[in-house]
């Protein structure tokens, strides 16, 4: 009679496995994988140490060497690493246009062929020269341009309106002293002469008064002649020069001419002025001559007096 419980397995039973499973955990499918993976770890390692300690192995002997021009030392030295190639650093030179640190020049040049790891020899710029810029002080326009033009700046022009006579130097930018990069511009700044104003009108007016309105204008009085025949009143300003609205620079002089006569004529030119104290007298004293000998009369002769006549012979 059934106690409805399940019959033991026997002991040799074994759970069954498919068969699909089973075929691919089979011994000679692991050894097989085995081998596959012990080769493939065998090539990695082989490749790896290749790779370190024999960088050049399978790449060809002749390498192309790069352009490091413009590059920074830094960029150099990626590029030729990458190239198989080695940096040498040489002189850094002066340059006027490629900035401080970057690759001015390179041996071999680029393009050419070289062996895998050799030496690339590379100048850096130490950038534009530093020059002082010289004073200017006194000289006129155009030493001053020849000076610095010399010196290798680059002179610009810059003119403004000043009290200072047309063409002087009234700065230079850089000042005097500072270093500035070769070329470098240096401004010169020149003045362009007093401002233009217009000519105020004085005719009619006395002398001083002419003075003082000039004066305010921010001119001044030129020259002063006189004409005796102006039918302007006595002391008044016959005629001016510039005339009134013409167009004068700030400071400069107006001449006048003043109806009358001169109160202090100049003296005449043919007119030697002799100090009394020095002047000879109209007449002056003959010096005395030596004296002359008397005249000598010549002897009489016997007999003869002053107060005898001769007989008459008869």
């Amino acid at each position: 009679m059934s106690t409805g419980t399940k019959p033991r397995p026997p002991r040799d039973w074994r759970p069954r496995v498919p068969r699909r499973v089973s075929a691919y955990f089979s011994e000679r499918t692991l050894l097989k994988r085995i081998v596959q993976v012990g080769l493939a770890s065998f090539a990695l390692g082989y490749l790896a140490i290749m790779l370190l300690f024999f960088p050049g192995f399978g790449r060809s002997p002749i390498v192309t060497v790069p352009d490091l021009r413009g590059r920074t030392q830094a960029q150099a030295e990626r590029m030729l690493d990458r190239a198989g190639l080695e940096m040498e650093r040489g002189t850094a030179l002066t340059h006027p246009r490629v900035a401080r640190g970057r690759v001015l020049a390179q041996v071999p040049l680029p393009g050419q062929e070289a062996s895998r790891g050799s030496a690339v020899r590379v100048l850096l710029s130490s950038g534009p020269e530093l020059r002082r810029v010289p004073s200017v002080a006194g000289m006129g326009e155009t030493d001053a341009i020849a000076l610095l033009q010399r010196m290798g700046f680059e002179v610009r022009l810059r003119r403004v309106q000043d009290m200072a006579p047309e063409g002087r130097i009234l700065s230079l930018t850089p000042a005097a002293g500072q270093q500035v990069a070769v070329p470098g511009p240096v401004i010169i700044t020149l003045s362009a002469g007093p401002p233009r104003i217009v000519a105020p009108g004085v005719v009619t007016l006395p002398l001083e008064e002419a003075r003082a309105r000039l004066q305010a204008a921010g001119l001044r009085l030129g020259r002063v002649t006189y004409d005796p025949n102006s039918a302007e009143p006595l002391g008044g300003i016959a005629s001016q020069a510039p005339a009134a609205g013409d167009s004068i620079r700030m400071g400069g002089a107006i001449s006048v001419v003043v109806s009358g006569t001169d109160p202090n004529p100049p003296a005449p030119a043919d007119t030697v002025a002799v100090p009394a104290d020095s002047a000879a007298p109209a007449e002056a004293a003959e010096e005395p001559s030596e004296p002359q000998p008397e005249p000598t009369e010549p002897p009489e002769e016997p007999g003869a007096g002053a107060g005898t006549s001769r007989p008459e012979v008869g």
